[in-house]
């Protein structure tokens, strides 16, 4: 980046005068003080003092102790002593090994645990999944605060005025090279939030605090979690993570046969999804709080939700939130399949969708998730055909008005094509929430990345960071097939190389095979492909219809 300053002395009665003088005419922009401009001036950049770094020097050491010398940068105003060259020139020689680097392209960046985009520029540790935890350490997801007993909230901006804090300490921002997307591009890559309820990757960090002579253990921030680890770096303490107080009631389980006599409550947590960090916060109030606190909206004098509706592309987890909600608040979960409900006996699918519910009555708190509505309540047509199909969105419509009967009942649905959906469904009342689910944004490409590899075994050169940069438009089913794909090009490469072979050898050891960088950079470029053949695909047959 360019980082211009001007260097400003003023003609003391100083023997050391010309001296500075000679030093400050090496510069292209230096204006000698004369009649009604009592200053002398050197306008210059980094670029410049990396060139003359000597005169640089000789200059700012010579006029160090005179009372007008000042360094202007900007708006600010510095003495000679605290413009600090000594610091920059350990920037100025690193820029030096950049440009006698043989690839200039991934010197700044060295992929360290903890760089940031530049080699210099290390305050906390970045990718703490290659480092062992050490409390000692400082890493990214420290700059956070609890929101709830489950949830820890980024604060990425206290985490990126640290980083500029060290920047201008260190005066990195003097190198020519350097720039402030360096680092905030992987700022803007780390999540939102972390969810702990369930997850294998992270745990609580406890301190001990005495009151009233009784010793308590207080939960103060997380940690990543090591492979090797069973317990955190405290241990599981009373009331610690392996308590019901932290991840929240346990399943009830049942002994009975029949499905009917169990309740059923998913595993997948918010931890096991990707993407949708910006959304949980209002997923969470306008659907968890209502089955966990009833008595909060009471209070209120409002009724919660009746039902809620997630719309969006496909493959980007509204059927994984929907089992999460239920998983979070220890909800009796009811999948249905749109079709499934219909039936072509008269009143049976009008039966089929009271039984569901009559089911979420007995075992509430209850959710009874509706994938792809569109399937059962379109719009009613007028007609002798029609008229059998509107009995199934009449019943849905007369039950949901009728939901209060049933008790602590949350409804969701999902659907792909809101508008051909009946509109008395969506009135206030039914579905009076409508939640988009977007496609994820960067963060959210890179943590389902993360759930999708973390069971495989990665190569030292992948960076999925910069990978997650080159896949920010795809849905996150596409991601989590493209992770799939790059293990099957490692697999292919393994067996064409001979090292993986068809026969059946139980003991044939697997630990050289990695997935690496180039594996998933093929997988994109077959996901592209494939991306284009569905869009050719489509567009001749809308030829054809047409």
């Amino acid at each position: 980046m360019d980082f211009n300053f001007t260097i400003r002395f003023g003609n003391p009665n100083r023997p050391e005068l010309r001296q500075a003088r000679e030093y400050a005419s090496k510069f292209r922009k230096f204006t000698p003080a004369r009649e009604g401009a009592p200053f002398n001036l050197v306008e210059t950049d980094n670029h410049e003092a990396l060139e003359k770094l000597g005169a640089l020097e000789n200059l700012l050491e010579t006029i160090r102790d005179w009372d007008s010398a000042r360094v202007i940068q900007g708006v600010t105003e510095l003495t000679p002593a605290d413009f600090h060259l000594e610091r920059k020139q350990e920037v100025l020689a690193c820029h030096r090994k950049y440009l006698e680097a043989d690839d200039q392209n991934t010197y700044c960046d060295d992929k360290s645990p903890d760089c940031w985009g530049c080699r210099l520029l290390k305050g906390a540790i970045l990718r703490h999944e290659k480092s062992t935890y050490d409390k000692n350490a400082r890493y990214w997801y420290q700059f956070g605060t609890f929101t709830d007993a489950n949830t820890w909230r980024i604060n990425k901006e206290a985490l990126t005025a640290s980083l500029e804090d060290i920047v201008q300490k260190k005066g990195i921002d003097f190198c020519p090279v350097f720039q402030y997307v360096f680092f905030r591009r992987y700022v803007a890559a780390l999540p939102l939030m972390v969810h702990l309820a369930g997850n294998r990757d992270w745990e609580l960090v406890y301190k001990e605090d005495s009151l009233d002579g009784a010793k308590r253990w207080h939960p103060f921030g997380i940690s990543h979690r090591n492979p090797s680890d069973g317990a955190g770096e405290e241990g599981a303490q009373p009331g610690g993570p392996e308590s019901e107080s932290w991840l929240g009631p346990k399943k009830k389980t049942g002994s009975s046969s029949d499905a009917q006599n169990l309740r059923y409550v998913p595993e997948t947590s918010f931890a096991d999804i990707g993407g949708v960090d910006e959304i949980i916060q209002n997923i969470r109030i306008m659907i968890e709080l209502p089955i966990v606190k009833p008595q909060l909206f009471a209070y209120l004098g409002v009724k919660p939700y009746r039902g809620v509706l997630l719309w969006g592309d496909p493959g980007n987890g509204k059927t994984l939130i929907a089992r999460a909600i239920a998983h979070e608040v220890n909800a009796h979960f009811i999948p249905v399949a749109g079709p499934d409900i219909l039936n072509k006996n008269f009143g049976q699918s009008e039966k089929n969708l009271r039984d569901i519910f009559e089911e979420a009555r007995q075992f509430q708190p209850a959710v009874v998730f509706i994938d792809e509505i569109d399937s059962i309540a379109q719009t009613r047509l007028s007609g002798e055909s029609a008229k059998w199909y509107a009995t199934v969105v009449n019943q849905l419509m007369s039950l949901m008005d009728g939901i209060r009967e049933y008790g602590n009942v949350t409804i969701l649905a999902t659907t792909n094509r809101p508008d051909l959906l009946d509109a008395a469904l969506l009135r206030p009342g039914r579905f009076d929430y409508k939640l988009e689910i977007k496609k994820p944004n960067l963060p959210g490409c890179k943590r389902v990345l993360e759930i999708a590899t973390r069971d495989m075994p990665l190569a030292d050169d992948v960076d999925l960071f910069a990978f997650s940069e080159q896949v920010v438009g795809y849905s996150a089913a596409e991601i989590t097939f493209l992770a799939k794909e790059a293990a099957m090009v490692a697999l292919r490469k393994a067996v064409e190389s001979k090292t993986v072979s068809y026969k059946d050898d139980p003991n044939e050891d697997y630990s050289f095979l990695r997935i690496s960088m180039s594996d998933l950079k093929t997988a994109l470029h077959l996901l592209k492909w494939n991306r284009r053949y569905v869009n050719l695909t489509y567009s001749l047959k809308d030829k054809k219809l047409t």
